[in-house]
Order: structure tokens, then C-alpha cells, then sequence
């Protein structure tokens, strides 16, 4: 059989990581959607009160396992890391002016330790499968 026809390491890493950046395009898409709802529906999804928190650290902590998850490259991870710590900061200060609202730096704290964490854990994920 040829090389088409049997997918090479090389290839099924690239698809991984393709699928990766798609997914993480699409976790971004639905924060942004969901952070710049009005209250009502906000108040709707529940994405107010008790688990407001919680929320944030599980929509950060996936955005950077999938961001940390699209490439090998330290450079890169870097940078997507970094990218996506200033995309929950931007997310807080675009609701901050939107709505004329408090800045709420508990969400920053809690959209970067979801960073943090999504992050490190696609790392370690990532480095498994290459062992």
C-alpha cells in the first residue's frame, strides 16, 4: 500500500492539531457569544450567580487545552498562551464597556487560572501521546 493510503505520524499529529485549532475557534466563538449576551439571557443560561465562577474556569480552561493542544512548538504555545490570557482580560474589559459594568477582576483571575490550567494539561496530554 502507499503512504496515501496509511495515514504517517507526521500526518495524524497535523490532523490533531488541525482539529484542535478548529475546536478552539469554535470554544472562542461560543465565550464571545455567550459573554456579550444581554442579562436576561444570561440570567437564562444560569451564566449569573453561584456557579458564575465555575463557568469561567471550565469556558478558559478548555479554550487553552485546545489552543495549547494546536501546535508542538514552544514558540507557538507561548504565544497562543499568552493570546488567550489577553482574550479572557478582553472579553472582561469589552463587558466592562458594553454594559457599564464594574470590571470583575475575580472573572480575570478565574478566566487566567483556567488558562493556566487548560493549558498545562494539553501539554501534558500532548507529550504522553508523542512518548
Amino acid at each position: 500500500m502507499t503512504a496515501l493510503t496509511h495515514p504517517t505520524p507526521d500526518r495524524d499529529a497535523r490532523n490533531r492539531r488541525t482539529i484542535s485549532a478548529i475546536i478552539a475557534a469554535v470554544v472562542v466563538a461560543a465565550v464571545l457569544i455567550v459573554s456579550f449576551l444581554p442579562g436576561a439571557d444570561k440570567r437564562a443560561l444560569h451564566s449569573e450567580g453561584r456557579l458564575h465562577s465555575l463557568g469561567h474556569f471550565v469556558a478558559f480552561s478548555v479554550v487553552g487545552y485546545v489552543a495549547g493542544r494546536t501546535s508542538h512548538s514552544l514558540w507557538v504555545r507561548v504565544l497562543v498562551f499568552f493570546g488567550a490570557l489577553i482574550f479572557g482580560f478582553g472579553i472582561e474589559i469589552g463587558e466592562h464597556l458594553i454594559f457599564h459594568s464594574g470590571l470583575e477582576w475575580k472573572d480575570v483571575l478565574v478566566d487566567a487560572v483556567g488558562v493556566v490550567c487548560g493549558t498545562l494539561f494539553a501539554i501534558a496530554s500532548t507529550q504522553k501521546h508523542s512518548e
